[in-house]
């Protein structure tokens, strides 16, 4: 019952997706120098290389954070991941993600939401426009919460005070 539930969250779009210009305008902002409370996570740090190269999650003061991130984030919430994994990403019927987004890499988290884990309950999102447009954005909002950077609960993008 509870895989048919998440199937069917995942395949109807409950929440608005940014468009192409607000995904264009929050990069170009990703090139900005951070402020000092600011973290900026990168998925593989180069030697000299800038952070708006590499840049997985930009986030200050705990709970704001880029556009990329948070529109990771609402995908989160609209597919109501936290029934399987916890409001927190702590786990309940399925792992706690705040401990196996410190092993998984980008490509196996990729291939997890999109084929699933049938096997352990997990369906598979490949079908969901929602995830296959956002699974970078979900990917850095979970790595932030692995990291203990990005906090748990509301998010709110950087650029509102």
């Amino acid at each position: 019952m509870l895989m048919a539930a998440c199937m069917l969250v995942a395949t109807i779009g409950v929440a608005q997706v940014p468009s192409a210009s607000a995904v264009a305008l929050a990069d170009a902002k990703a090139t900005e120098p951070p402020v000092s409370n600011s973290v900026v996570a990168s998925a593989t740090p180069a030697p000299n290389a800038s952070h708006s190269q590499s840049a997985l999650y930009t986030v200050r003061d705990g709970n704001k954070v880029d556009a990329k991130t948070l529109a990771g984030w609402k995908t989160w919430r609209a597919l109501a991941c936290e029934r399987c994994h916890g409001a927190a990403q702590e786990g309940l019927v399925g792992p706690a993600l705040v401990e196996s987004l410190k092993k998984l890499t980008k490509e196996e988290f990729h291939t997890t939401i999109m084929n699933g884990r049938l096997e352990k309950g997990m369906p598979p999102f490949s079908s969901s426009k929602m995830v296959t447009e956002n699974w970078e954005g979900l990917y850095a909002y979970l790595k932030g919460r692995s990291d203990g950077q990005i906090q748990p609960g509301r998010l709110t993008a950087l650029d509102k005070e």
